[in-house]
């Protein structure tokens, strides 16, 4: 199988539809709602994925949103609203890290492998499995790289600007991890 390939499905997608939404917003509080709605499934999936608990990754979605609600009216909108609101996220978390003293590295990778036909779905468990083991052994900064590409889909662009690295550097490193990755699939899988 060709994790990079695998992985790789979605395109960037610019992030300026949410200039109308957040405009709105500043203008109406009712129209919070569309940018909750719009935000809502990414930003808990992110949390899960830090916490791996429903509780946890429920408390700090809405305290995201009763931040952003908040800071919005001094937000000026320049292209990057995504990256605005994971960078609340991963303040977020760091603080509610900070406090319980424990994290979940990321637990399910099942969502990284693109979903093989009925037939070869036992065999796909195992190497979802494999995979799984071996996102959960990578460094932290390396796991954020995945959670913030494939859990909250972020473009690259705005995984930049929240990780605080160039763009070209954002795509390299999480390239490089993909390749790794792929080797050390092979190797276990031999």
């Amino acid at each position: 199988m060709q994790l990079s390939k695998s992985i790789e499905t979605r395109r960037d997608i610019p992030s300026d539809p949410d200039a109308g939404l957040v405009r709105a917003a500043q203008n109406n509080p009712a129209a919070f709602q569309q940018i909750y709605d719009r935000w809502a499934v990414p930003v808990y999936q992110y949390f899960y994925h830090r916490t791996g608990q429903p509780e946890g990754a429920e408390d700090l979605t809405s305290k995201l949103f009763l931040s952003a609600y908040q800071a919005l009216p001094r937000y000026q909108h320049r292209g990057h609203f995504p990256a605005w609101l994971f960078a609340i996220a991963r303040n977020l978390s760091r603080e509610y890290f900070r406090k319980t003293r424990r994290e979940t590295p990321l637990s399910n990778a099942q969502h990284l492998v693109a979903a093989s036909d009925p037939p070869g779905e036992v065999a796909h468990q195992d190497e979802i499995t494999r995979l799984n083991r071996l996102v959960k052994s990578l460094p932290e900064d390396d796991q954020e790289l995945i959670r913030l590409r494939y859990v909250a889909e972020l473009p690259f662009a705005e995984m930049a600007i929240v990780i605080g690295k160039r763009e070209d550097a954002v795509k390299k490193s999480l390239y490089r991890l993909q390749a790794r990755l792929q080797i050390l699939l092979e190797q276990n899988h031999e």
